[in-house]
């Protein structure tokens, strides 16, 4: 080694500064081949996943979004199944509708007379009708209040097959009668498996 040291003294400068040239020439390759290539193809690697997961957390986002979006759907139109099973039960329920109509009609200053569910009937193929027939007694305004009552009820109501007839009285000329019957129609949701 101290031969080829020597040697390397003894050379003019230009050809020293192409010795170094080349040994440091070798020495990039040997490091580019060796540590370099593995690096970059890591890191390139690397980016690569990195773009993969990118793209994968933004379809992962997309979707989470889209879920929230469908849950509070779903969440929105069970709230109204809700409402509209107070209004179209899938249940009958007559006890309870049939105190709402006697209370409507106690509240409203009517007497009521005659009070009688009909058949179910049904009318489409999603809901029965219920027919309550109804025969009251009282002055016009508390007539049309107990209309406006039952309007107002959760459930729905239909006043169907209307006649009224005055009432008369001689002995109550300044507060006259009238008599109405009608039926007071309601409906409950079909059920198809049986309830």
């Amino acid at each position: 080694m101290n031969d080829a040291l020597q040697k390397l003294l003894r050379l003019k400068a230009a050809l020293k500064a192409a010795v170094t040239a080349g040994v440091f020439a070798v020495i990039v390759v040997i490091y580019y081949s060796m540590f370099y290539t593995s690096v970059a193809d890591e890191m390139s690697g690397a980016l690569s996943q990195r773009k993969t997961l990118g793209t994968e957390k933004e379809s992962y986002e997309k979707r989470k979004k889209e879920y929230i979006a469908y849950r509070e759907e779903l969440r929105t139109l069970q709230e109204e199944q809700r409402e509209l099973l107070k209004a179209l039960p899938k249940r009958a329920e007559m006890p309870t509708f049939m105190a709402n109509i006697q209370e409507q009609a106690d509240l409203s200053g009517l007497e009521v007379m005659t009070l009688g569910m009909g058949a179910e009937d049904p009318e489409q193929d999603l809901y029965m009708k219920i027919p309550v027939s109804m025969d009251v007694r009282g002055s016009y305004h508390s007539l049309t209040r107990f209309f406006k009552n039952v309007s107002e009820l959760r459930r729905i109501v239909n006043i169907e097959n209307l006649s009224v007839s005055a009432e008369r009285n001689a002995a109550d000329v300044a507060n006259p009668k009238i008599r109405a019957k009608f039926i007071a129609a309601t409906f409950r949701y079909l059920d198809k498996g049986g309830s």
